[in-house]
């Protein structure tokens, strides 16, 4: 299952009504002003490479696999219909106003495959990308491109020993398989995001299962090989797991994602990397809220980062929006009220320019009172 998918599918299965609001929020989100799909479907990636250029991707919520996209020019979400007909995207990335880098998975056989499509700020081309040998499902869940000819993937792979995490390299053609090896005694692992500061510094970041319970994973590229990094686990977490990451600097990187303690109760988790060494940050429970988690994190400077997500109203057991700072020393939650027609809602990614501009994506499930019923992609604006 996508990790992408993990997350939205807790929309659908809980209901209720009102909205939550987190108390002493430093920054407050809201959502924006845009015409719905009139399809089930969500978004799940977002980037912007400046205040009037932006790009959201995602893919119908049921049916047949399809993907969605949108471009933001400053005023208005415009809908891009993407290159492929039975491919979803779940991330994207933008270099520049006119190149941008999106994947996922193409589902047109019996044994999904990876997939990549180039935006030229216009239209979307798909770009070939590598199956590995074997593989019965292939996933393309992160992309970070430093240049215009240099981008890096990573996701997973299913075969009949289990699930691998994959690294793809794209060097302005296509994409080609790296190999990266989890660490000894892994039995199931994956990546879920990366990010790169330059051609020769990435991070890449997931889970895996071992004789220990669910581990973060962490490999770093140094611009010749990945290696392993050890990750900080929260004391007393049962199951840990990275799903977003970003690197604003050579010596700095930030991700973010969800622990259980030793009750099953789930919490967000975030994590810096200082050039040595990761160490845990202190994310608060949203007041009134439960399993809360973070899914995506954009940073606009070393000291500025925003990061997304979900958490459940222990009241009325509706799920939220989460919204979290970095300010360079600690994360504050950040207001980002559901909307009453609305009786649940999540983000999943953000993509940020500056301290006052990011949009954040992901899915809405309405009521029909305003004549629209089930899920829709969500767009905020913020911080």
């Amino acid at each position: 299952m996508s990790n992408v998918r993990r997350f939205s599918l807790a929309v659908a299965t809980a209901l209720a009504a009102c909205a939550a609001i987190v108390p002493g929020a430093q920054a407050t989100w809201s959502s924006a002003s845009w015409t719905l799909p009139t399809t089930s479907s969500q978004l799940a990636g977002a980037s912007c490479a400046s205040t009037t250029f932006c790009v959201l991707t995602g893919y119908q919520s049921g049916g047949t696999p399809r993907g969605l996209s949108y471009k933001y020019n400053g005023t208005t979400y415009s809908s891009v219909v993407p290159a492929a007909t039975t491919a979803e995207l779940y991330n994207v990335t933008c270099t520049s106003t006119t190149f941008c880098m999106g994947v996922g998975t193409d589902y047109a056989t019996s044994t999904p495959a990876p997939h990549a499509e180039s935006f030229n700020g216009t239209s979307w081309t798909t770009v070939t990308s590598a199956t590995p040998t074997g593989a019965t499902f292939t996933e393309l869940a992160g992309i970070a491109c430093p240049s215009t000819t240099s981008c890096f993937a990573a996701g997973r792979f299913q075969k009949a020993s289990g699930t691998t995490p994959l690294v793809e390299t794209y060097s302005g053609t296509s994409f080609s398989q790296t190999t990266v090896t989890p660490p000894t005694g892994t039995t199931n692992s994956q990546l879920n995001a990366i990010a790169c500061s330059a051609t020769t510094a990435c991070t890449a970041v997931g889970g895996y299962d071992s004789a220990s319970p669910r581990t973060p994973l962490i490999f770093r590229y140094n611009g010749t090989t990945w290696a392993t990094q050890t990750a900080a686990v929260p004391a007393g977490s049962t199951y840990t797991e990275l799903t977003g990451v970003a690197c604003p600097s050579a010596t700095v990187c930030h991700a973010v994602g969800y622990y259980l303690d030793s009750l099953s109760a789930e919490h967000a988790l975030a994590e810096t990397w200082n050039g040595t060494a990761w160490s845990t940050r202190a994310v608060a429970d949203p007041s009134g809220g439960q399993d809360a988690s973070l899914t995506g994190i954009s940073c606009y400077s070393t000291t500025g980062c925003e990061a997304v997500g979900s958490y459940t109203n222990s009241t009325n057991l509706n799920v939220e929006k989460l919204a979290a700072g970095w300010n360079g020393t600690a994360w504050s939650l950040q207001s980002d009220a559901r909307p009453m027609s609305v009786t649940d809602a999540q983000l999943i990614g953000v993509g940020c320019v500056s301290s006052s501009f990011c949009r954040a994506v992901g899915v809405s499930n309405y009521d029909g009172t305003t004549g629209v019923t089930g899920l829709r992609p969500a767009i905020d604006v913020g911080p």
